[in-house]
């Protein structure tokens, strides 16, 4: 999954799919590969994908016009594809043990990494600088100009699935089938003496990690069916969503934090609506997901839910929670202290849920 204000994702039918955010309808096909799609990338304009399948082959593909620039044939399976408009260059990680480099221009293969001693899974472009990770549970850090080796991170304890630069070039994320998700200080190598930032939260292989929202914070996705939102400066979990009935294989959030997206084995594509999670209770970020919207009461200053059904009926949106209206309503005004104890239990209530009991699973489309 890529995203921006269009999402593109591939899969299993050998084709490649782009989707509205805003209209949440597929608006384009891309139809070519004869194996599962299981890499892409976009430009930042999504105008140009690049897209990876287990037939061999990376295909550069205008989305404008649905047609494909050129397809490159590779000898072993494609597992992993980059874009970099910066560098003007492809990066495409084989089961082969090779990172090839492709100049976008002359469609020419400018440039093959070795170095890694198993599978390269995945990569990660910033500008000239380029992180890949293998099942050989390193991550190597080149530099896309002379081919060096910059750096080689250890650490992990099982093969790395997911690597991300930040767009300040400052820090990388790591996911792993250790279940682990590791943030290293590339800038300053404080990771040398300190070692990565690791976070736990996982209860199963992470899938994918990416650094969203200017760098501020890490999303990240398992084989525990869940997604994890995460504070990248503090490295703690800010929310956890359980997701899908199945596995997640990718995600990708917009631009403006406002939409996380999700693909899953279950076949399905949702689409969270996340912009306002950090001022809410942990238990809400559910609702949330759903397509609610929340505001905070102009009155009272506690969180309530406007449901489509409350505008269609008074054909304005409320600034006031249902208990501060009331009296609007000719209803007999009753304050959040007059509902006496059993209100604040059932408020107690609600916040110590368990995080994955309120996130049941919701199927959302993009």
């Amino acid at each position: 999954v890529s995203s921006g204000i269009n999402a593109e994702y591939g899969g299993d039918d050998c084709c490649l799919n782009g989707w509205s955010v805003e209209e949440k309808s597929c608006i384009f096909k891309l139809k070519g590969h004869e194996g599962p799609v299981k890499t892409c990338a976009a430009s930042s304009s999504s105008l140009k994908i690049v897209s990876g399948s287990w037939d061999r082959t990376v295909r550069l593909w205008d989305s404008s016009t649905t047609n494909c620039l050129w397809t490159l044939q590779h000898e072993a399976l494609v597992l992993g594809v980059s874009f970099s408009e910066e560098s003007n260059l492809i990066t495409v990680c084989c089961d082969d043990k090779q990172t090839k480099l492709w100049d976008l221009r002359t469609f020419e293969n400018v440039m093959n990494l070795d170095g890694h001693t198993n599978s390269v899974t995945c990569c990660s472009q910033n500008h000239f600088t380029l992180a890949t990770g293998s099942l050989d549970k390193t991550i190597r850090v080149s530099d896309l100009r002379n081919g060096n080796i910059l750096l080689q991170l250890t650490g992990h304890t099982s093969a790395i699935s997911s690597v991300d630069i930040s767009t300040d070039g400052f820090k990388l994320c790591s996911g792993s089938w250790d279940k682990t998700v590791r943030v290293w200080d590339i800038h300053a190598g404080t990771y040398r003496t300190q070692g990565p930032k690791v976070m736990y939260e996982h209860e199963g292989c992470v899938s994918a990690c990416k650094f969203v929202v200017d760098n501020q914070k890490i999303i990240s996705s398992g084989f525990d069916k869940t997604v994890i939102i995460w504070d990248a400066l503090a490295t703690k979990k800010r929310h956890q969503i359980r997701a899908h009935a199945s596995w997640i294989n990718d995600i990708a959030m917009t631009s403006d934090g406002r939409w996380l997206l999700s693909c899953s084995k279950d076949r399905t594509i949702r689409m969270w609506n996340v912009k306002n999670a950090d001022k809410m209770p942990v238990v809400l970020h559910n609702k949330l997901s759903m397509g609610y919207k929340f505001q905070e009461c102009s009155d009272c200053q506690r969180t309530f839910k406007v449901e489509k059904r409350d505008l269609i009926e008074v054909g304005e949106e409320f600034t006031k929670c249902v208990y501060c209206r009331m009296p609007e309503r000719s209803y007999h005004r009753l304050s959040h202290q007059d509902l006496g104890m059993e209100a604040n239990e059932t408020d107690h209530e609600l916040l110590q849920m368990d995080k994955n009991d309120a996130a049941p699973e919701t199927a959302v489309s993009a």
